[in-house]
């Protein structure tokens, strides 16, 4: 508490301070009638230490109270004196506060002095209990270097890359429990949410799937510790290339297909955005070739068939025939890659998923939850939306599957051990059911949905990217990243 007149600044004799930095309440506790002032004279700069009447307003000095303060500041300048050769002694136990010096003007007082003096209490998360003598600094939190490890190199694969890096020299300071691996598409743009999920690596390499051939990947590594995730390492990059020949005139690796409401035909898309037709759908194909800063990732029929949406992994959203542009994230910062798109019954709306399960609304699109949240055990790879569109499954690719508002839960494959990675979900006709389908052409099928066929059993020349519905038959369509297409008990209508 301090009350300034005439450049004279007055505390608490005796008064203790504790500052609370969470509720920045003070507790002031006065065990003295007397306040005491302090100043400091020209001449030995000592500080003086004069008392005044309770009641008396802090820094006055009338009649025989000034008479008193100069006769106490002489003896107080030369106990100072000796003071000053002895040293500051602290006291155990006592809160010794350091001063702030301010200056007064002159004029404010001729019988003070140029300078006043206050107590001012030094807030800092260590005990206000000195220890030693003399006033409390700061005290820095001393922490052992971080362990950082150091990113060796990234294969070069068809859609895929194995990630390798060095364990940290220094781990025995900072125990390291594992490491996870960030993936982006461009230098020192990786994405915060680890490729590895929220289980950290417990070997020093990892393979990171779903990468598009043809785009350039970078990576970092960061180690876990008890205390947290260290500094990332070096970036490493590579760029996939496909070790296969299309299949027809797509010249990217295939990422999915569509289908019309009848079942006459389907779309396939690939990474660089180009669209082929087969069957009985029409082509909505730009005059001037698409032009993405991000690869594509899917392709997606409205309700009626006359259109379709492309999604680019940045969740830039492209509108072809009667498909309508809401909004996308593209240009945003988002945590983790767009892995697909949704759109309402009406097709006025749609939902995106990126890689963590966060989900964004669209039109008239109702957002009903996410696993953004969370910690994931495997990346999400796609949504789906009920046929009344009041809710959504998503599913990561260890077939984990989340059901969000009226998306009624029919299983998953998340408690089986996989040959290969799911990489995708689809509603069957009756809207009871869904399939899962893995990078190997292996369909799992629950709720109402149909087990048609696979091709878990065959040896492909290219992975599986997706599974479309036959809505004519109630069979579906596997289509593979070089361009070919398996029907199962849905006709075949070209590849590529």
């Amino acid at each position: 508490m301090l009350a300034a007149t005439a450049g004279v600044v007055a505390v608490l004799a005796l008064g203790l301070v504790e500052v609370n930095d969470h509720n920045s309440t003070r507790a002031v506790r006065d065990t003295a009638e007397l306040s005491t002032t302090t100043t400091t004279t020209r001449a030995g700069a000592a500080e003086v230490t004069v008392p005044v009447r309770s009641g008396a307003a802090a820094g006055t000095a009338t009649g025989s109270s000034a008479a008193l303060g100069k006769r106490a500041a002489r003896l107080a300048e030369r106990r100072a004196t000796r003071q000053a050769k002895l040293g500051t002694r602290g006291t155990a136990g006592t809160t010794v506060l350091p001063t702030i010096t301010t200056l007064v003007p002159k004029s404010a007082s001729p019988k003070a002095t140029a300078r006043a003096t206050a107590t001012t209490p030094f807030i800092t998360p260590i005990s206000t209990k000195a220890k030693t003598a003399g006033s409390p600094a700061p005290v820095p939190l001393i922490t052992p270097l971080s362990p950082v490890p150091t990113a060796l190199g990234a294969t070069r694969q068809s859609g895929w890359s194995e990630v390798s890096w060095q364990a940290p020299a220094n781990s025995a300071t900072a125990p390291v429990s594992g490491y996870d691996v960030f993936v982006g598409t461009s230098p020192g743009g990786e994405y915060p949410v680890p490729a590895n999920g929220a289980t950290p690596v417990d070997a020093t390499s990892f393979p990171v799937t779903r990468l598009t051939n043809g785009t350039k990947y970078y990576f970092t590594v960061r180690a876990v510790t008890a205390t947290g995730l260290s500094a990332a390492s070096n970036e490493v990059s590579v760029t996939p290339t496909a070790d296969y020949d299309p299949v027809g005139t797509l010249t990217g690796s295939v990422v999915g297909m569509a289908t019309n409401p009848q079942g006459t035909g389907y779309w396939l898309a690939d990474a660089k955005g180009q669209v082929t037709e087969h069957g009985n759908v029409a082509d909505y194909s730009p005059a001037v070739p698409l032009v993405s800063d991000a690869p594509i990732i899917g392709i997606v029929a409205t309700p009626d068939g006359l259109g379709y949406w492309l999604v680019a992994s940045d969740g830039g959203v492209f509108s072809f025939g009667d498909a309508r542009y809401f909004g996308s994230t593209g240009g945003k910062h988002i945590n983790a890659p767009i892995v697909g798109l949704a759109p309402t019954s009406d097709g006025l709306g749609y939902w995106l998923v990126g890689a963590d399960g966060g989900v964004f609304s669209y039109g008239d699109a109702q957002y009903f939850g996410s696993t953004g949240a969370m910690k994931l055990n495997a990346p999400i790879v796609g949504i789906v939306a009920t046929s009344n569109g009041q809710g959504y499954w998503l599913v990561g690719s260890d077939g984990g599957v989340f059901s969000f508002g009226a998306a009624p839960f029919y299983g998953s494959t998340g408690s089986l051990s996989l040959t290969s990675p799911v990489v995708g979900i689809s509603l069957d006709s009756t809207g009871d059911g869904y399939w899962l389908v893995a990078g190997d052409g292996g369909v799992f099928s629950f709720g109402s949905a149909v087990f048609q066929g696979s091709t878990g059993s065959m040896v492909l020349n290219a992975p599986v990217s997706g599974l479309a519905l036959d809505p004519a038959t109630g069979g579906y369509w596997l289509s593979s990243e070089d361009g070919g297409v398996f029907g199962f008990g849905a006709p075949f209508f070209g590849a590529g």
